[in-house]
Parts: structure tokens; C-alpha cells; sequence
């Protein structure tokens, strides 16, 4: 039997589940067609070379592949052909292509789990740190030649050490194992998840801006914080929690080292609050923000209904609002600021962007689709007005 060669080319992820054994041959075969258009022959050679263990040039493999699924067509009836490709192939080399004299094919699972245990942490499932890094020099590289951003978000369990200390590491395993599930569970297709190390994660998320990077990581935040974790209650908190921080592709640096370095500057400042998702933009944001409370109107579509709520913050891009019902993040409202509560009508629309419960009230966060100008002298005339109107 030949050695399995790792997948270490560009493509290496998305060829990696076509190896399982439950994999048919139409999938595969379609699969491997997709991915050549995009990345050229390269992805027939490396395919050979996993599956034989044998070097061949980028056309030669090519060709010997076309050859290969002709002969299956060939030699398999049609009922046989889900499962033929791989017996058809080794045919194929040895007897057509004269390259083996007794070849023996590496068994479909077999080579599943050895690839993928070589690139992946044992314990949760994830993305190893080594592999990440290879992922992410390599989108780095392929994003200098487009126009997309990505994010990076790092994530790190609060106080882990205490729940390893008084629950046990048993437990502190199956607490990493339901982490890695509920981030998992709210990642996209295409979105890499890591076992960076300990109880640290981290997230590459291609195409992402930093406001969407935040809300992906808010949800996981509060997944990890709502889930009912054995024997939290042992915790001085009472609850296992997350932080994060979040860096973004190109603003935050242009290499891994930068990339890595600005996420983790951030995950350390969140570290300090606990349980939150630090975003410096975000922070920056709410800095800036002059707090206001006065009556603004919110609908979720132009022509609803209009429904009262009291603002607690307001900045040019964004404000923040108390109301009554529970909305979602990434939701589109139409605002209305009206006289006298506010010095003239005002007609907004803001996607909501944090959403967060206290007591009987919503609290949501809000961002402009476009900034509000001058401020300043809005807020001014407001205060004027206000205080004529309490004489």
C-alpha cells in the first residue's frame, strides 16, 4: 500500500471530504471537474498522487483522469458505476497506462482519516493551528490580487482553567467539544474554524466586513452563553462564557503576523470585560456616541405600522434604542424622528446590529445605512427646544 500523501495545495480543503469512502462517484467526479475550472489541472495531479501515491504532470494527469472515467463507463454497468471509479482507475494505470505493475489502490476511508486527522484537533473536530496558518497565507495572498475583505475573529473561554479545576478535566473536554459544535453550527458554508490552541479558537471569514464578522461572533457568544454547561454553577460567575476580538483583511494589516496580532490585540481588551466580542470600530463607535433620550418611531418596512421606542445614544452612523419587542440582528428598520421631540421630522433607515435583553426592555443597536449630518446642530436645537417647551 502506498503512503498517503497530506493535501497541501490551495484547493486541499475542499478536496479532503471527496476522499470519504461515502463519497459516490458522480459527486466526485463532478467535484474534482468544478475545482479544476477554477485552480487548472493541479487538481488532477494532486488527487493522483492521494490516491496512488504516484507523481504525475498536471496534463499528464489530466489525461490519465479523462482516460480513467471513460474505462469505468467502459468495464461498470451502469448500476455498479457509484462505486467503480476508484477499481477503474487502478485499471486504467496499470493496463492502459503501464505505470503500475501491481498497484493496490489506498482504501477510501482509510485515507480519509489519516488526511484529515493530519490537518485537524483531536478532540473538538476543528482545523489544527498549523493547518489554519497555511489557510491563511494563502487566502492572504489570494485576496491582494482581488478587492474582498475577510475577517478574523479569535475567540477565547472564560475562566477555563477555573471550570477545568473544580468540574474536572472531563468535563473541561466535553465543554471544548459543545463550544466547537455551537460555533459550527453558526458558520456558513466556506467559513474555517481552528482549535488554535487550549481553550482558544479562531474564525477565517472569508468576505465578511468587520460589522458582519461581529454579529457571527456575537451569535456564537451567545450560543456558548445560553447552553447549560455540567457543573457551571461551580464557577464564581455561575457561567462558562466566551470573548472575542476581530480583525479584518486589509485594514488591520496585510500579512498573517499583522492579521493574527490585531485579533488577538483585540481578544485581550475583551478579555478584560469578559463575555463580550470586542471590535475596536464598534467600540470607537459607541465612544463617540452622545447619549440622548427622546421619542423615536421604527417600523420593519416602509407603510407598517409605526411603533414608539425611547433612544438611549445617538452618533452620526448609529443609535441606540429601547423598545418593547424583540428584534433581530441584520433586520432593516424605517425610523421616524419627529417634532416636538425633536427640533425636525427626520426620516432614517438602520439595520440593527446588536440586540440585547434587560429586565422588560430590548435594547438594540443601530447603524445608519447613510450618516447623519450635522449632528452637532441637531442635537443643539433639540436641547433648545426641549427646554422651551418644559417652561
Amino acid at each position: 500500500m502506498f503512503s498517503p500523501h497530506p493535501l497541501t495545495n490551495e484547493f486541499s480543503d475542499q478536496l479532503l471530504p471527496l476522499l470519504s469512502a461515502d463519497t459516490e462517484d458522480t459527486h466526485l467526479l463532478a467535484r474534482v471537474d468544478e475545482l479544476a475550472k477554477v485552480f487548472g489541472n493541479s487538481v488532477y495531479k494532486e488527487m493522483l498522487l492521494v490516491m496512488t501515491g504516484k507523481h504525475f504532470g498536471a496534463e499528464l494527469s489530466e489525461r490519465y483522469w479523462r482516460g480513467a472515467v471513460n474505462h469505468c463507463h467502459k468495464i461498470f454497468k451502469p448500476e455498479f458505476a457509484k462505486r467503480g471509479f476508484r477499481p477503474a482507475l487502478m485499471d486504467y494505470l496499470r493496463f492502459f497506462a503501464g505505470e503500475f505493475s501491481d498497484p493496490r489502490i489506498i482504501e477510501g476511508e482509510y485515507l480519509y482519516n489519516i488526511t484529515r486527522s493530519s490537518v485537524t484537533d483531536g478532540l473538538t473536530g476543528l482545523y489544527n493551528q498549523t493547518y489554519f496558518k497555511k489557510i491563511l497565507d494563502k487566502t492572504i495572498n489570494n485576496q491582494r490580487r482581488s478587492v474582498d475583505a475577510f475577517a478574523l475573529v479569535f475567540l477565547d473561554l472564560d475562566h477555563f482553567k477555573q471550570y477545568n479545576d473544580r468540574c474536572g478535566h472531563l468535563e473541561g473536554d466535553e465543554a471544548l467539544r459543545v463550544c466547537a459544535e455551537i460555533i459550527v453550527r453558526n458558520l456558513r458554508d466556506g467559513d474555517v474554524a481552528v482549535r488554535y490552541g487550549g481553550e482558544e479558537f479562531a474564525l477565517l471569514l472569508p468576505n465578511l466586513e468587520r460589522h458582519s464578522a461581529f454579529s457571527v461572533a456575537e451569535r456564537i457568544r451567545k450560543g456558548i452563553e445560553s447552553h447549560n454547561f455540567p457543573k457551571q454553577e461551580l464557577l464564581d460567575n455561575g457561567n462558562l462564557t466566551i470573548s472575542g476580538g476581530i480583525s479584518v483583511f486589509p485594514d488591520s494589516g496585510t500579512t498573517s503576523n499583522e492579521i493574527i496580532q490585531a485579533a488577538d490585540k483585540e481578544l485581550y481588551r475583551a478579555k478584560e470585560r469578559r463575555n463580550c466580542i470586542y471590535s475596536f470600530s464598534e467600540d470607537r463607535r459607541r465612544n463617540s456616541r452622545r447619549p440622548v433620550k427622546s421619542l423615536v418611531e421604527y417600523a420593519s418596512f416602509d407603510g407598517a405600522i409605526y411603533r414608539p421606542a425611547l433612544s438611549t445614544d445617538i452618533s452620526e452612523h448609529g443609535m441606540g434604542l429601547g423598545c418593547e419587542a424583540l428584534l433581530e440582528e441584520g433586520m432593516t428598520l424605517s425610523l421616524r424622528l419627529t417634532r416636538p421631540y425633536w427640533p425636525e421630522n427626520i426620516h432614517l433607515s438602520a439595520i440593527v446590529r446588536q440586540v440585547r435583553r434587560k429586565d422588560e426592555l430590548i435594547y438594540i443597536g443601530l447603524e445608519f445605512e447613510e450618516s447623519l449630518d450635522s449632528l452637532e446642530s441637531l442635537l443643539t436645537r433639540q436641547k433648545s427646544s426641549l427646554a422651551t417647551a418644559s417652561r
